[in-house]
């Protein structure tokens, strides 16, 4: 099949006649523009909160690793060894899962 030039213009000035200017259309040509807005809810204003919170927090509590560094270097840190081994397994576990 083969559409010439002619076929393409006649059916643009069909849907040209029927073409309407919706109010949008109108605004547009006369330089109105609709302002966008935008609303949060008052759930996503708390979880930004939260999240801003968690940003501003501290990855590393060295309080703790200090700690943790002074038992070891004494030799007052242990272990459980059952402890050990659960970790061990529960870890084992969800890898399998995952």
């Amino acid at each position: 099949m083969i559409i010439s030039k002619t076929q393409v213009q006649n059916i643009l000035k069909t849907y040209a006649r029927d073409y309407k200017l919706t109010p949008a259309d109108t605004a547009r040509s006369q330089g109105v523009a609709k302002q966008d807005e935008l609303m949060i809810s008052e759930a996503s204003r708390l979880k930004q909160k939260a999240m801003q919170a968690v940003k501003q927090t501290d990855d590393i509590r060295m309080d703790k690793v200090t700690a943790l560094q002074q038992s070891i270097s004494t030799g007052t840190y242990t272990l459980a060894d059952d402890e050990i081994a659960e970790k061990i397994i529960q870890r084992a576990i969800v890898d399998k899962l995952v």
